[in-house]
Formats: C-alpha cells, sequence, structure tokens
C-alpha cells in the first residue's frame, strides 16, 4: 500500500486548483483572486485591510499588492483611506465581484460534493479528525 501522505495531498490541490482555474479563466480570475474575494465576502461587514489578507493568506506585500491590484483594475475590488488610520485602505467588494460570488461558492460545494462522492458520514469524520491532526502537526513549521 502506497503511503505517501504528502504526494496525495499535493496532488489532489493541483487538481483542485487546476480545475478551479480552468472554471474562473471565463470571468478572467484566477484561484487566488477568487479566493482573496470569497474571503471578503464571508467578512463583510468587517474592515478589512492588505495586511489581513497578507496573514490570512501566509503571502507577502508585493504579492497581496500585485493581487489586489489586478482586482482592482479588473472592478472586482475598491480600496478607500481609512477614516481609523489614513495610511491604510480598507478593501471591499464591488456590485460586479458579489454578483460573481454565489457562482464561486456553488462550484466550490459541486468541488467538494465530488471530492466526498461514496465517503460516508464515520469515514468522513474520521478523515477530518485524521487531517486536521495532521494539519496540527505540521502547522508549527518544523
Amino acid at each position: 500500500m502506497d503511503r505517501e501522505i504528502g504526494f496525495y495531498l499535493k496532488s489532489i490541490f493541483h487538481i483542485m486548483e487546476k480545475n478551479l482555474n480552468r472554471s474562473l479563466e471565463k470571468i478572467d480570475l484566477t484561484s487566488t483572486q477568487a479566493h482573496i474575494l470569497m474571503y471578503l465576502y464571508k467578512n463583510k461587514g468587517k474592515v478589512i485591510n492588505q495586511r489581513d489578507i497578507e496573514k490570512k493568506f501566509e503571502l507577502t506585500n508585493p504579492t497581496v499588492n500585485g493581487i489586489l491590484n489586478r482586482l482592482e483594475n479588473k472592478n472586482f475590488i475598491k480600496r478607500t483611506v481609512s477614516q481609523i488610520d489614513a495610511r491604510n485602505k480598507e478593501i471591499s467588494l464591488t456590485d460586479k465581484s458579489i454578483l460573481l460570488i454565489n457562482d464561486m461558492f456553488k462550484q466550490a460545494k459541486n468541488m467538494e460534493s465530488k471530492m466526498i462522492a461514496g465517503i460516508d458520514k464515520d469515514e468522513l469524520n474520521i478523515f477530518y479528525n485524521v487531517i486536521k491532526k495532521i494539519f496540527n502537526n505540521v502547522q508549527g513549521g518544523n
């Protein structure tokens, strides 16, 4: 029995990412851009700035700045100067991106349904417990 957990996790991630990018290219988005839009949507009502996105997605400042510039140029987000601290810009969704969010969530749900097809509740519970333990084991980076 092949027990290369890392290989399977990486392969699953790449397959999901490839499928997601393929479906998103129709609306001129990448998977990373879509994840950021979904994060903003899930946190609507909260003040979100670039640093929040850097921390959440573990990306560098220049990387996030580039992603946000592209999203803003495509009219998916808007950045406004913070009322609290003029050095910060608050990031919010545009009407254009809000219209697309439901479709993105639907696609994510379809992908998850495809992943768990044929797996019963008990198996899923075991899987979730094990994958959380694996995550916690590697999260520290050591």
